[in-house]
């Protein structure tokens, strides 16, 4: 054998050894030393840190030695800004000391953008509105140069945000004669009948209570004006209503 051979070969031997040494000591740390480690760490029940204000939450973890750590930020319909909406693990989960906590702190309640409706008409407003999440109010008629049924005004500026589900009151342009059609609500119940009558561009007037057991509290039995009849923006319309 060449001097060559011999020094390839013992250096062959000697990575297989360090290779070997290497395998052995991963599989020592995997079986035995690092669950060791980790099951002498005591066991803690996660508390319930949702709601509490962040720098509050991250400290009462952290003294129960665990790690708090922040994901992310979310909206949320009711938890106030710059405090925990949600947490993984969830309250209540058993865990060893060191744990991460995951929290996703809350950015406040979601709002959007008003959009500009002036200009376009009864229809598309409603369908703009509609498709942000945002409800239409009462309906005011106006006389005005613009067509009739084209938007003239609303009772929120464009581009302020508000919360989803904000009601928005608009006027529309009634042209040179101004009426409208009294709408059906015969069988509604009183708060879907008076949303009807105000994105018609009327109002309830006196309501009128009957006994009836054959229809479920608070729906709408009769109407007067009656549906189909032509009235002026704004005018009243009496209901009886079973109690």
């Amino acid at each position: 054998m060449s001097l060559k051979e011999k020094l390839t070969s013992r250096l062959a031997i000697k990575i297989y050894i360090v290779l070997s040494s290497l395998f052995i000591l991963a599989f020592i740390l995997d079986a035995w030393v690092m669950p060791a480690i980790v099951h002498s760490r005591g066991e803690i029940t996660i508390p319930d840190v949702t709601e509490m204000e962040i720098d509050a939450a991250m400290a009462r973890l952290q003294g129960m030695e665990l790690r708090p750590q922040i994901l992310e930020t979310a909206p949320h319909p009711t938890i106030p800004p710059g405090h925990v909406a949600y947490q993984n693990p969830v309250a209540g989960s058993i865990v060893r000391e060191g744990r991460n906590v995951y929290l996703t702190v809350s950015g406040g309640e979601e709002r959007i953008a008003m959009p500009n409706l002036r200009g376009r008409s009864l229809r598309d407003a409603r369908i703009t509105l509609e498709q942000m999440d945002l409800q239409l109010g009462m309906i005011t008629y106006e006389a005005s140069e613009l067509p009739a049924e084209t938007v003239v005004g609303q009772n929120i500026a464009a581009g302020k945000r508000i919360p989803r589900k904000s009601t928005v009151e608009i006027t529309v342009s009634g042209g040179s004669d101004i009426e409208v059609e009294v709408p059906y609500v015969l069988g509604l119940p009183l708060d879907d009948a008076q949303q009807k009558l105000l994105e018609s561009g009327l109002r309830v007037g006196n309501i009128t209570y009957q006994e009836n057991s054959n229809w479920n509290p608070s729906t709408v039995l009769g109407q007067d004006p009656t549906a189909g009849n032509p009235a002026a923006p704004n005018t009243p319309v009496n209901l009886t209503v079973t109690r």
